[in-house]
C-alpha cells in the first residue's frame, strides 16, 4: 500500500501541459514526452513501465493538399507542442517549414481543413480518424526514423522523483497494466471519458499500437532507442 502522502490524485492534461508542469516538478509521478524527459533526467527517473513505443510507426505529418517532401519549405507546419517528440521529429527528420504554429493536438485536424499551404503532425488517435476528414498523409515519422536508425521511436513514458521509490511504484504500475489487459472492458469507459476520439473501434486500434510489450517492460531494443534519442537530441 502507498503511504498517505503519495496516494493517488491524478490531473489529467494534454502531453504539453503535462512536459510543462514535469519541468516545474509538480508531480512526484507523471507522464511525459522523451525530449521532456531529456530536460528532468537528474530529478526524475524513467520507469520501465508505462513507455510509448512506435515499432516502424508513429506521429504521421499530414496536409489538405498532398504535398511532397520538399515543398516543407514553402508551408506552415501546426504543431502539438514545443517538448513533443513530434516537434524533436520534424527538427529531425524534415526539412524547416515556413513557420511553426504550436497548438493543442487535437485542433490540427480543423486548422488543416480551413487552410491550404499548411501541414500539421498530428499524434495519439488522430492517424485513424484524419482520412475521414479529407486530408492526406504525407509521411509517417515514425517509419523515417526506423529507416534511419533500425530501432522502435521512443514516444513518451512515466517518470518518478528520484526522491520515490521506483521498484514499489514498478510493481504498482504493472500489476495495474496487466489487470487492465486481462479485463479490457473495465477500463474503456474511463478512457472514452478522457479521450478525443469516443469511437471503441478507435481507441482500441491506438492501445493495440501503442500498448505493446515494450509498455509492459523495455526491451533492450527499447532501451538503445532511448539512450540513442537522449544522445542525438540537442
Amino acid at each position: 500500500m502507498l503511504p498517505t502522502e503519495i496516494r493517488p490524485n491524478p490531473h489529467y492534461a494534454d502531453i504539453e501541459q503535462l512536459n510543462q508542469w514535469a519541468l516545474e516538478r509538480k508531480f512526484p509521478l507523471t507522464k511525459v514526452s522523451f525530449p521532456c524527459y531529456k530536460k528532468i533526467q537528474k530529478e526524475y527517473a524513467l520507469l520501465p513501465v508505462g513507455n510509448a513505443l512506435g515499432w516502424n510507426v508513429g506521429p504521421k505529418l499530414i496536409a489538405k493538399v498532398p504535398y511532397q517532401l520538399e515543398e516543407i519549405p514553402r508551408l506552415r507546419m501546426f504543431l502539438p507542442g514545443e517538448m513533443t517528440m513530434a516537434h524533436f521529429l520534424a527538427t529531425h527528420l524534415l526539412p524547416p517549414p515556413r513557420e511553426k504554429v504550436f497548438c493543442l493536438y487535437h485542433e490540427i485536424e480543423g486548422l488543416l481543413q480551413e487552410e491550404e499551404g499548411a501541414c500539421g503532425i498530428i499524434i495519439h488517435e488522430s492517424r485513424f480518424t484524419f482520412q475521414t476528414k479529407g486530408l492526406h498523409e504525407m509521411v509517417d515519422l515514425g517509419a523515417l526514423w526506423h529507416k534511419k536508425y533500425g530501432l522502435p521511436l521512443p514516444l513518451g513514458g512515466l517518470v518518478l522523483h528520484r526522491d520515490y521509490p521506483l521498484s514499489l511504484f514498478t510493481e504498482i504500475l504493472r500489476a495495474s497494466l496487466e489487470s487492465a489487459r486481462k479485463a479490457p472492458d473495465n477500463s474503456l469507459p474511463f478512457i472514452q471519458k478522457h479521450a478525443q476520439e469516443k469511437r471503441r473501434d478507435v481507441i482500441e486500434k491506438h492501445i493495440a499500437l501503442y500498448v505493446t510489450e515494450e509498455t509492459y517492460s523495455l526491451s533492450s531494443q527499447g532501451k538503445e532507442a532511448i539512450d540513442l534519442f537522449l544522445v542525438i537530441h540537442k
